[in-house]
């Protein structure tokens, strides 16, 4: 399951600029099968493995175009949707420009999967 925007249509990669996407160790190997090294696309952030920045953005952002976009991140692939720590449920991030676009029932179905991807990346619930 993935969240599906118009981003290409219109031409958004805003959220690819100044990335800070958590990765699983199931997305670091599903990149790695690409033929890409975990030290090249991504850093270590308090014992988290982020996608590297390059230059402002993503390293896999070419043109405002994903390199690897079949194979992206789960989180990517969830973006906008977001966990919120303080309400403690899945939101649109505010800072995607079409994030309006998504009907409330999707944030609730892809909010089990959030859920699983951050356990999976954290060890635990926050």
């Amino acid at each position: 399951m993935e969240v599906r925007l118009r981003c290409t249509e219109i031409g958004c990669c805003e959220c690819c600029k100044d990335t800070e996407m958590q990765l699983s160790e199931r997305d670091i190997r599903r990149i790695e099968k690409l033929g890409y090294s975990r030290e090249d696309f991504s850093v270590e952030v308090d014992g988290i493995r982020v996608l590297r920045n390059v230059n402002g953005s993503c390293y896999f952002l070419k043109d405002c175009k994903c390199e690897i976009y079949e194979h992206r991140p789960l989180g990517c692939r969830l973006y906008p949707v977001v966990y919120d720590v303080e309400t403690r449920r899945a939101t649109v991030h505010d800072f995607c420009p079409i994030g309006n676009e998504i009907p409330r029932f999707k944030i609730k179905k892809v909010e089990r999967l959030l859920l699983k991807h951050i356990s999976d990346i954290y060890g635990f619930l926050p």
